[in-house]
């Protein structure tokens, strides 16, 4: 029995993968190492090991359904390649004079997501581009923000948070007034810090939306509605959450706050979770009834074919 690797019919089908793909894996891999202090250091970014298993699950999914190899370059996988390694020259050089940081991390990902998009480009085409990059494009939602975007949607989140909190509390009697993401109540008064503001939560119930729409949903339709689903869902669910802090705040004192903090957290989770999976279950379920409905009007038609004209006496 030979155990010779033939790249055109990727036979061994992983040995021979992994030979096709392998800039994919360097870059993935040089990505993960680069990110992975900040996966073991920040406990908000510890998810980030979570994210490599499922974009592995993920690439394993894909891989049977991937096409035959073609190995051509094209135009755009010569320019993605350049300016990859460009990308990944010029985070090595920036890295030894300042270190690593979020927003050197980005020129990092930016250089590995190019090599990757290129080296499936020449392997297999851009029909490959939505299933196998997709995979490897996973890795970005663990990617830490530079701090000056991540404090911008925090403090975005922080304001609209407060301020729809102000009103809530007002329309149902509670005296409330807002000091930027502060409420003053007349117990004292309730901050809504990082934490509260909602962005860890939009970081999760995204990256599920994401992961889970990849695998139900064929269509980019459902999976982007899916996404923008999950982020209603999150700030619908943080709202509810600071919400009642502070009507425990005004109700039994700004002390009684911190006995239910965590319990409320962990309540915008599963609530962010089993919406977006309950909105999965439906859509799914009316696919089925949708496909189910055409294929009893063809067979309908199959069934019943259309008369023919008879011919008129002359």
């Amino acid at each position: 029995m030979s155990s010779r690797i033939d790249l055109q019919t990727m036979t061994p089908r992983w040995p021979a993968l992994g030979l096709l793909l392998l800039p994919s894996w360097c870059a993935a891999g040089w990505l993960i190492h680069q990110t992975s202090w900040y996966w073991s250091h920040k406990p908000d970014m510890s998810f980030g090991w979570i994210v490599v298993l499922l974009c592995g699950f993920l690439i394993t999914e894909v891989a049977p359904t991937l096409p035959a190899p073609r190995l051509r370059w094209s135009f755009p996988s010569v320019v993605l390649a350049v300016l990859g390694l460009s990308s990944l020259l010029l985070f090595q050089l920036y890295q030894a004079a300042f270190g690593t940081m979020p927003a050197s991390l980005m020129a990092l990902a930016f250089g590995s997501m190019a090599i990757i998009t290129a080296n499936i480009l020449y392997v297999f085409g851009a029909s490959a581009l939505g299933t196998l990059g997709f995979a490897f494009y996973f890795l970005l939602i663990a990617l830490p923000l530079p701090s000056f975007i991540q404090s911008l949607v925090i403090s975005n989140l922080q304001n609209f948070v407060a301020m729809m909190d102000e009103e809530l509390l007002n329309s149902i009697g509670i005296p409330a007034q807002r000091q930027g993401s502060v409420i003053q109540l007349a117990t004292g008064r309730v901050g809504v810090d990082d934490a509260c503001s909602g962005f860890r939560s939009l970081q999760s119930s995204i990256m599920a939306a994401l992961f889970i729409g990849f695998l139900i949903f064929k269509t980019w339709g459902w999976r982007i509605a899916l996404g923008f689903l999950s982020i209603f869902l999150a700030v619908l669910g943080n709202l509810g959450r600071t919400f009642y802090l502070c009507y425990q705040g005004a109700s039994k004192g700004t002390d009684a706050v911190k006995g239910v903090h965590d319990a409320a957290g962990w309540s915008v989770m599963l609530f962010t979770a089993a919406g977006v999976g309950v909105a999965s279950w439906l859509v799914l379920k009316l696919q089925k009834a949708q496909a189910a409905y055409a294929a009893e009007i063809d067979d309908d038609e199959l069934d019943d074919p259309p008369e023919t004209p008879k011919s008129q006496p002359s």
